[in-house]
């Protein structure tokens, strides 16, 4: 019902005239391309995969509220159909604490919360043969919460630590598995680093998965360091605008799963090694 009345408000925002006065534009964009040693999923995967997360879409008028297009993309160098993938859709979000104003630190967080809705189709760019033969679910709805913050990055304390936090918990209908999913998925990725001098960052990260179902892929942790260059952060032009947040990265991981192991010895994995690029614009 959510995503149905955001398209209808997007519809008549576009045919009204008087509307476009009242609404502004915005482009939201997350993409990640690089090497990974085995994926968390396979053993001797060593190879490439790319994740691209776009939105473009309006904000309705004076409120604190989106309705949008969303793009979701994983491109490798494997055949596997899921790391070779597209997911597209309407969405609405809905900001609660956007004027929140927060003591410090510990909750100037809260005002980037986000309460989502999407309605999500796939398309897959190899192996589609084998998805359809798998039973593949080709329709997705989700909502939940979503939040993305950074603390002492643009103009920074180097004598304090920074920090980054997505996390997104959500319910999922099909997940594109089975039209029985129906259960929640919980993000949580948190980074802390400390500034080395220059564009060179440190930092110590996790990424928690965990859900309502018992697939190993979505029950696990991986942690562990990182070094990462940032060139263009601290400039802050227009010019500069959409690759100031580029960054180059390495990580060394190590992986834990939270309930069952796969059975399959060559998925049971136990670090991860990746380095590539990163950069996001709008967020």
């Amino acid at each position: 019902m959510i995503i149905r009345l955001a398209v209808c408000f997007l519809a008549l925002i576009l045919i009204c005239p008087i509307s476009y006065a009242e609404t502004r534009p915005f482009l939201e964009s997350w993409n990640n391309l690089a090497y990974y040693d085995t994926n968390n999923q396979q053993k001797g995967f060593s190879g490439t995969l790319g994740h691209f997360e776009e939105k473009i879409g309006l904000w309705l008028f004076d409120l604190p509220a989106e309705v949008y297009g969303a793009f979701l993309c994983t491109s490798s160098q494997s055949n596997n159909y899921w790391d070779n993938a597209i997911y597209y859709g309407p969405g609405f979000r809905f900001f609660p604490f956007q004027g929140y104003e927060g003591a410090g630190w510990q909750d100037e967080w809260v005002r980037g919360l986000k309460i989502f809705a999407e309605s999500l189709s796939s398309s897959y760019l190899k192996n589609a043969a084998s998805a359809e033969a798998d039973g593949l679910r080709t329709t997705d709805v989700r909502y939940g919460f979503d939040l993305w913050h950074e603390w002492n990055l643009d103009s920074p304390n180097p004598n304090l630590p920074w920090g980054e936090l997505w996390s997104n918990l959500s319910y999922r209908t099909t997940n594109f598995t089975s039209t029985d999913f129906n259960t929640y998925i919980f993000y949580f990725q948190p980074k802390l680093g400390w500034h080395l001098g220059g564009a060179a960052e440190g930092y110590l990260k996790a990424d928690l998965v965990t859900s309502g179902n018992t697939s190993y892929w979505l029950n696990m942790v991986d942690y562990g360091v990182g070094l990462r260059f940032e060139p263009w952060r601290r400039e802050t032009t227009k010019a500069n605008e959409f690759i100031r947040k580029f960054k180059l990265f390495a990580e060394v991981l190590g992986v834990n799963y939270l309930g069952a192991r796969p059975t399959d010895p060559n998925k049971d994995v136990s670090q991860d090694i990746r380095f590539g690029i990163d950069f996001s614009y709008g967020r």
